[in-house]
């Protein structure tokens, strides 16, 4: 098993359903592994066309834990709301060998 990040980058449509999806799905996300190591709306465009207005990073314990709390029916009720509350796109980044 090797460590990979889910990198989200998230455009907030609704305030209080945001609120409500993070508080609500956080236990099924720690349950799983999941670890919020990086969140900011505080970012400065350097190169290329890429403006997130939220970025995210999760840490997962492995690919298939991050696709078991994807997919796992305790996450199923909050992805109707996390779809309400925000647009995003989220890609899952292994890391490469040396």
């Amino acid at each position: 098993m090797s460590t990979v990040y889910a990198l989200l980058d998230v455009t907030v449509k609704d305030r209080e359903k945001l609120r409500e999806y993070v508080e609500g799905h956080r236990a099924s996300f720690q349950k799983y592994g999941g670890k919020l190591l990086f969140r900011s709306n505080d970012m400065e465009m350097i190169e290329g066309n890429w403006s997130p207005k939220l970025f995210v990073v999760h840490e997962w314990p492995s690919e298939g834990a991050f696709k078991a709390w994807y997919n796992s029916q305790e996450y199923e009720p909050w992805k109707k709301l996390r779809k309400e509350a925000m647009d995003m796109n989220m890609v899952l980044a292994k890391k490469m060998l040396d």
